[in-house]
C-alpha cells in the first residue's frame, strides 16, 4: 500500500526548518543547538539516540509456524495484552489507508497497531524543561514497546513492523482516529479521554488478522467549536479560529498555522507543549480530581505571566511570575 500524505519531521532535518533558520540568519536550531540553557541538563540528542537505536530492530524473522492459531479475537486479546503488559497506555486496532502513511513510504500489511504511552502531567508544574524531559521519555518507551511488540506479533507467526520517532514513516493523527483511541482537537492534537492529549504513540503495522476498532465520539470537537483556550494561549497565534477549518476522510481538521508555530516551537529554546498543557480535556472527560488541581494551578500561573506569553524554565519563573510559591 503506497502511502498519500506530505509529512514534516519537526527536526533540524525539516526543509521549512532550515528555511526560517537560513531567513533569520542562524547556524543552528535553537531548539536543538547543544550550547543553549538547557546544556548540562538536558541534550535531546541522547533522547534521540535512544529511540534511533531501536530502529534496527523493527524487523525480524516470522515464526513458520502460528502458536495461537488465527482467530481474529483471540489474536486482538493477546496483542492487547501484551501491549498493555508491556507498558502502554492504551492499545487500538485499525486497517491501514494510505493517509495514514507518508506519501513516499509503502508497507505490504493490512492492520496497525497503535500503543499511547501518556505523559506525567503534573510536570508542567516544574517548568518548560521537564516537559520537554517527560515528553522525550515518552518517545523512547513507545519505540521500545512498539519493537518489543512486533516482535512478539512475529512469533505468533505474523509479519510485523515496527514503527515509532526512529522510523517516522506513519501518520499518527489519522492511525490513531481510525484505532479508537480519541478523537480531533483544534490544537492539532488527538485527545484521548482518560489521558487529555498528553501522550506520545508508536505503531505495528502487521498481517495478524485482528479485530479493527471504530472513531471514539465523546463531544471534543463539538466542545472545541466553542472553547478558544489553545487558541488564546498559543503565543505565536498559530491555532485557528472555530470556523477555520477543512474536512479530511469525513473528519473536521482545524489547520495549525506551521510556520508561525515553529517560531515558538522550534526557534526558541524552550520547548512549546502549551496548547497540550492548557487544554481542558486534561480533567474535563476523565474527572480526574489531581489533574484537575494541576490544570487549576497551571492556568493561574498562565494569567499572571499572560496567555500568550511562551513557557518558561522554573528557573526563570521567579523572575517572570514573581514568588513561585505563589498560586
Amino acid at each position: 500500500m503506497q502511502g498519500t500524505s506530505p509529512y514534516r519531521r519537526g527536526d533540524p532535518r525539516d526543509t521549512l526548518v532550515q528555511e526560517i533558520r537560513e531567513q533569520k540568519g542562524l547556524d543552528e536550531v535553537p531548539l536543538f543547538r547543544k550550547d543553549g540553557p538547557k546544556s548540562g541538563k538536558f541534550d535531546v540528542f541522547d533522547f534521540i539516540r535512544d529511540w534511533e537505536s531501536y530502529t534496527p530492530q523493527r524487523n525480524g524473522a516470522v515464526n513458520p509456524d502460528k502458536p495461537e492459531g488465527e482467530d481474529p479475537a483471540r489474536l486482538t486479546a493477546l496483542i492487547r495484552a501484551k501491549a498493555l503488559e508491556l507498558g502502554g497506555d492504551d492499545v487500538g486496532f485499525a486497517l491501514l489507508k494510505p493517509h495514514m502513511i507518508n506519501h513516499d513510504c509503502a508497507f505490504d500489511q493490512p492492520y496497525i497497531v497503535s500503543i499511547i504511552v501518556g505523559e506525567n502531567y503534573a510536570r508542567v508544574l516544574e517548568g518548560a524543561l521537564a516537559v520537554e524531559m517527560e515528553a522525550y521519555r515518552a518517545y523512547v518507551e513507545c519505540a521500545r514497546i512498539s519493537t518489543e511488540l512486533a516482535d512478539y506479533i512475529r512469533g505468533l507467526g505474523f509479519a510485523a513492523l515496527a514503527e515509532h520517532n526512529g522510523t517516522g514513516e506513519i501518520q499518527a493523527i489519522p492511525a490513531l482516529y481510525d484505532s479508537g483511541l480519541g478523537e480531533l482537537g483544534k490544537h492539532g492534537s488527538l485527545i484521548h479521554p482518560q489521558l487529555g492529549p498528553s501522550f506520545r504513540p508508536g505503531f505495528v503495522i502487521t498481517d495478524a488478522p485482528v479485530v479493527t476498532g471504530t472513531p471514539n465520539i465523546f463531544g471534543v470537537q463539538a466542545t472545541c467549536e466553542n472553547c478558544r483556550i489553545c487558541e488564546q494561549n498559543c503565543p505565536p497565534g498559530a491555532i485557528k479560529s472555530s470556523g477555520d477549518f477543512v474536512v479530511t476522510e469525513g473528519v473536521k481538521r482545524w489547520l495549525v498555522d506551521i510556520p508561525a508555530c515553529y517560531e515558538a516551537s522550534r526557534f526558541r529554546d524552550e520547548y512549546c507543549h502549551i496548547c497540550v498543557d492548557v487544554c481542558p480535556y486534561q480533567h474535563k472527560a476523565n474527572k480526574d480530581p489531581e489533574r484537575a488541581g494541576i490544570y487549576k494551578t497551571l492556568m493561574k500561573k498562565r494569567k499572571r505571566a499572560g496567555y500568550r506569553t511562551p513557557a518558561w524554565f522554573i528557573e526563570d519563573e521567579e523572575r517572570i511570575l514573581g514568588d513561585k510559591d505563589r498560586n
